[in-house]
């Protein structure tokens, strides 16, 4: 692992987002990057996911997180000594990041997921909160997995957190919450699901005070287990193991407020 920079490091752009799914997924992130870590705050579970990680790699390892975000995960992991490298399309969501990460614990790259190709393998790829959903096509998805198993040590993990569609996919009618901004203001979300094409169309607006209504909406496409395995074996992935949760809780399906935790490792 390399000494910890004085300055936080420049981010690296290699594969600009391109297509329709990135640029929409980008600009979603883009407006949303103001407010998400007030509507997505930290858990207990991000502690988890670092606790976890090290049941499969030692301290230390390399760490690459797909859609990084502003650091909710990588920098929990940068903290317990992990190298950690993330990869993101929404340049405002890399700014929020640098913001909390002064030190430049984490090297972050800006490109598309799709198409990334860094030129090196981590021991450990990581896909959280329903990165691999935000492919919003199948090709897409396809094309996420095998940039997922290219960067993959050959003894090393790629390890995904994807929610169970079970609840969704039976969904009638748009579902609309609502989340507090501080004392500024709330986010007003609203999903609704086209069953054949798996697909999830969410639309969130941004009430906030001294400022205009304002709407981001993008397209996520769900994965049952099944899908995802059968995507990991296109990439040569093989499943070892499923949870649904960060502390290893059996996984039976079923129950959309539970998470499915996928651990897959490269065919030999």
């Amino acid at each position: 692992m390399t000494d910890t920079a004085t300055e936080t490091p420049p981010t690296t752009e290699d594969t600009a987002p391109t297509g329709f799914g990135a640029a929409l997924s980008t600009a979603y992130s883009e407006a949303l990057a103001e407010v998400y870590d007030e509507v997505y705050p930290a858990t207990p579970d991000l502690d988890d996911i670092g606790a976890f990680l090290l049941t499969l790699a030692r301290p230390g390892a390399s760490v690459l997180e797909l859609g990084v975000g502003t650091g909710r995960v990588a920098l929990p992991l940068a903290a317990r000594g992990f190298e950690v490298h993330g990869v993101e399309t929404s340049p405002a969501m890399l700014a929020r990041l640098a913001e909390k990460d002064p030190e430049g614990r984490v090297t972050t790259h800006l490109g598309d997921l799709t198409a990334l190709d860094l030129g090196r393998t981590f021991d450990v790829v990581l896909a959280p909160f329903n990165v691999l959903c935000c492919a919003m096509a199948v090709d897409e998805q396809i094309a996420l997995m095998h940039a997922v198993a290219r960067h993959t040590a050959p003894e090393g993990h790629v390890v995904t957190e994807t929610f169970d569609p079970s609840d969704y996919h039976v969904q009638k009618r748009n579902e609309v919450a609502t989340h507090p901004v501080a004392d500024r203001g709330a986010v007003i979300e609203s999903i609704g699901v086209l069953p054949a094409s798996q697909n999830m169309m969410v639309q969130s607006t941004l009430l906030l005070d001294g400022a205009a209504p304002r709407s981001a909406t993008t397209v996520l496409r769900y994965l049952w287990p099944s899908e995802l395995d059968l995507l990991g074996g296109i990439a040569r992935l093989e499943l070892t193991a499923r949870y649904a949760g960060w502390r290893e809780q059996p996984f039976d399906g079923g129950d959309s407020r539970k998470m499915c935790v996928s651990v897959f490792r490269p065919l030999t």
